[in-house]
């Protein structure tokens, strides 16, 4: 080795054990600076927290509220159709009209059957004629069998005739009639006071038996159709009144059926609300009703701000040694309910213990609080 490279060696050597006596003389500065800032802190820094706390009331059981969505829908709602088939000439009503029980609504065409009914009309004259001769014939025979001018088989062959034309005249009669009913049916009528709330077709379209024309909707006040859960519906009495919320506005009503069968694939209970007006509401808009359910769970109403995050998707609650200067316990709970606002929560509480309700994620198991005096939390 040179003498150039040894001394080059040295030099490194040298530059290494500086860098190092340096850094631990810097590490030493640091440590004995930030003892000593220690030291120094104030007494006030070490004092108790303040908190703000509530008291711990233990209950059997609760109650939430449940809401029950249904459908506004009419008492009376029907299609109206012709019995027959044929053609729309006259249609008196529009949509949104009011009708009442027994208006004409349309005409069906009756020319066929017209010319029908007078066809018959002129085979039920012939066969009164008919008729009347038979009576004659029969008359006469009977006479001519009293005076054993005539044989008795000569008599029954005339009352056979005259029973012939009674039946004939019977037969004709019952066709007019059954005629005048399809005249009658060929008139479309209101059954019951209502809305026309759909036309189906105009003047003039020909129509199959049964093809809807008109639908009609009763004015009699509405009702709102809802499927309770089976144990909820205990609590909906029928003639109890309610309120049912239909948009932005609670309407009242009654309940006026609870029917006694269970629907098989959701399990719930149907109930039927008359409203008492129908201002602002339509068949169809939704409605809710408002109920609440019971719970058998025993635990406490805490505020949700008094919970913070435990282990294993449980929650905790600080728990107040007593109330002066007190050390914080953290109890695990577990949240049954919540509003967003309050929580139902079952755990290791205590009734009438104190809890911190508020500021529990600046807190630490072990940590001592203390409870601000009556006096002093309203001079703040």
């Amino acid at each position: 080795m040179t003498a150039s490279a040894s001394a080059s060696t040295k030099s490194g050597k040298l530059t290494l054990i500086i860098s190092i006596v340096g850094f631990t003389a810097a590490l030493i500065i640091l440590l004995t600076t930030a003892g000593l800032g220690n030291a120094t802190q104030s007494p006030e820094a070490r004092l108790p927290v303040a908190v703000s706390t509530g008291t711990i009331s233990i209950q059997s059981g609760f109650e939430t509220p449940v809401n029950v969505f249904g459908l506004i829908e009419s008492p009376k709602a029907t299609t109206l159709s012709f019995d027959v088939a044929g053609q729309v000439t006259t249609l008196l009503v529009e949509e949104g009209d009011v009708v009442r029980q027994g208006d004409k609504l349309a005409y069906q065409d009756v020319k066929r059957l017209s010319a029908r009914q007078r066809e018959l009309q002129a085979s039920l004259e012939r066969a009164n004629a008919d008729l009347a001769l038979a009576k004659v014939n029969n008359e006469r025979t009977i006479s001519l069998v009293e005076k054993k001018l005539e044989s008795a088989q000569r008599l029954d062959e005339a009352k056979a005739s005259l029973n012939v034309a009674k039946a004939q005249v019977s037969e004709i009669k019952a066709a007019l009639n059954s005629l005048d009913v399809e005249i009658e049916k060929a008139t479309l009528i209101a059954p019951f006071e209502g809305v026309v709330n759909r036309r189906f077709f105009d003047e003039g379209s020909v129509v199959s038996a049964g093809s809807p024309v008109f639908g009609i909707t009763s004015i009699d006040n509405y009702q709102a159709r809802f499927a309770v859960p089976a144990d909820v519906v205990e609590q909906f009495d029928i003639n109890e009144p309610v309120l049912v919320k239909v948009g932005d506005i609670n309407v009242a009503g009654t309940v006026t059926q609870r029917l006694p069968v269970r629907n098989v694939q959701t399990r719930t209970i149907d109930i039927l609300v008359t409203l008492n007006s129908n201002e602002r509401v339509r068949p169809g808009d939704m409605a809710i009703l408002s109920g609440f359910r019971s719970h058998t769970e025993t635990g406490a109403w805490l505020p949700v701000n008094a919970l913070s995050n435990g282990l294993r998707g449980l929650w905790r609650v600080f728990v107040l040694t007593n109330q002066q200067n007190a050390q914080l316990e953290a109890r695990v709970v577990e949240v049954v309910y919540t509003d967003g606002n309050k929580a139902f929560v079952r755990g290791a509480l205590k009734d009438g213990e104190m809890y911190v309700s508020e500021g529990t994620h600046k807190l630490a198991p072990g940590q001592m609080v203390s409870v601000p005096s009556q006096h002093q939390a309203g001079a703040r």
